[in-house]
């Protein structure tokens, strides 16, 4: 019987890319005579540690916008499911990357208030507000709305109303 010999690179987890900031998710909030204050949306897929990577800036950073980041900024970095926030100050920034000086983790508890569900359509978060999903093929079946109670009257509507 022949003997299997394993490489170092097989016992290496597979690589994963870190998402990329998207410059339509970052709002500027306050815009001072030295640094400005970014609120920043991070994609679904990404994680704490992808703040460690410069490269996740490179849209923003190549678009060229007023929003590309610069020295000394500071950033309130959001989670998608808004799980946990990041508070940062930009330590060094160029046309493709940034980098975030040791940001700051805070985590949010898990909510509080169940969102709405009634078998067929429940309520969620997708990033923009809150909407309503059909449970069955997960189709997204009313706008992003602010507040969880709108998504509700909207999922309400769904429903044919009743003849009395």
């Amino acid at each position: 019987m022949a003997k299997t010999e394993l490489n170092a690179a097989d016992l290496k987890p597979a690589s994963r890319l870190a998402p990329v900031i998207d410059p339509a998710r970052v709002t500027l909030h306050a815009n001072g005579q030295v640094w400005r204050e970014y609120m920043i949306r991070c994609p679904a897929d990404m994680v704490s540690d992808d703040l460690k990577e410069p490269g996740i800036w490179r849209k923003l950073q190549a678009s060229g916008s007023r929003n590309s980041l610069k020295k000394f900024d500071r950033l309130f970095i959001v989670a998608f499911d808004e799980s946990w926030v990041a508070e940062a100050i930009v330590a060094s920034a160029d046309n493709r990357a940034a980098v975030l000086a040791k940001p700051r983790l805070t985590t949010f508890p898990e909510r509080y208030d169940k969102l709405f569900n009634d078998g067929t359509y429940r309520i969620e978060w997708n990033g923009f507000g809150f909407v309503s999903v059909r449970i069955a093929d997960g189709h997204v079946m009313t706008q992003a709305v602010p507040s969880a109670a709108l998504a509700e009257r909207l999922l309400a509507q769904l429903y044919p109303a009743r003849v009395a």
